[in-house]
């Protein structure tokens, strides 16, 4: 009885736990919901915008050219930010999971550009939130 129960299980429940889709989707998620996080609490320490882009599976953080650029109003962002922990650009990307196409400026008070007020950005099945007055970012 119990090696029927084990053959069923095995059949039917591991493949869930081993299906690499689903951490590549989970993995990929957390890393955007963490960027976002960072690009938010970044443009509050440096009293600089920062930009986090969705586009084609990829999100990227990107910063003004310069200094001078802080505090007024701007659409160019062409600078890469780097990520604090590995030295290079903070960017990640995951083939085969279906993103929003999204654009978010943080701004130095903590609060986000985002039309309409407050946003979703979907990565896979999930999404996470950005509140637009304060610029909170939550997993939904």
């Amino acid at each position: 009885m119990v090696i029927v129960m084990l053959g069923i299980l095995s059949a039917t429940a591991l493949p869930k736990f081993f299906e690499k889709n689903t951490f590549a989707e989970r993995a990929f998620f957390d890393d955007t919901l963490n960027a976002l996080r960072y690009a938010q609490k970044l443009a509050v320490a440096t009293h600089c915008d920062v930009r986090f882009s969705f586009e084609s599976n990829e999100y990227k953080l990107k910063r003004p050219a310069s200094i001078d650029d802080c505090g007024v109003s701007i659409t160019s962002f062409p600078l890469n930010v780097i990520h604090p922990s590995t030295g290079n650009i903070y960017s990640g990307s995951e083939a085969g999971i279906n993103t929003s196409t999204v654009s978010i400026v943080f701004y130095a008070n903590g609060s986000a550009s985002l039309d309409p007020i407050d946003s979703s950005v979907t990565v896979g099945s999930k999404n996470i939130e950005v509140v637009a007055k304060t610029g909170f970012v939550y997993a939904e």
